[in-house]
């Protein structure tokens, strides 16, 4: 009975795992197609709740919203949180000189598919680097 449990909790670990790494890949479609200028392709990494925006009016949300992202150089992945219908990724943006900043997406899964729901970019003063150089000054 106990080997059952435990092979129960590797299935649900793994399935997790695959879950998340699913997300990743729309979320990280989506960084692409916009850092692209492929808003067509953006669109089609979203929640159907944004399917009836037309791609050129997506496109404009997000140069005047969201000009950022399409700037960034690069994105890294962090904790991945879910409840099987939505989920919240960490994800950091990262410029050109080494600056970056915090930013929250959030999925929806809707008629079993997963789409990008929301962007939230967060202003960070903090860095890994200004805490090392901060601290061998100190």
């Amino acid at each position: 009975m106990r080997e059952l449990a435990m092979v129960k909790t590797m299935r649900d670990s793994l399935q997790t795992l695959l879950l998340h790494h699913h997300l990743n890949e729309v979320a990280r479609g989506f960084f692409k197609a916009v850092r692209l200028g492929n808003f067509a392709e953006a669109k089609s990494r979203m929640s159907a709740t944004w399917q009836v925006v037309p791609a050129d009016e997506l496109s404009e949300m997000i140069r005047n919203d969201l000009a950022l992202l399409s700037l960034s150089t690069a994105t890294h992945f962090g904790l991945v949180m879910d409840d099987g219908v939505r989920a919240v990724l960490d994800t950091y943006l990262y410029f050109e000189g080494g600056h970056w900043l915090s930013c929250g997406v959030s999925l929806a899964q809707e008629q079993g598919c997963w789409g990008v729901d929301t962007v939230n970019l967060l202003r960070e003063d903090w860095s890994p680097e200004r805490l090392q150089a901060k601290s061998v000054v100190e």
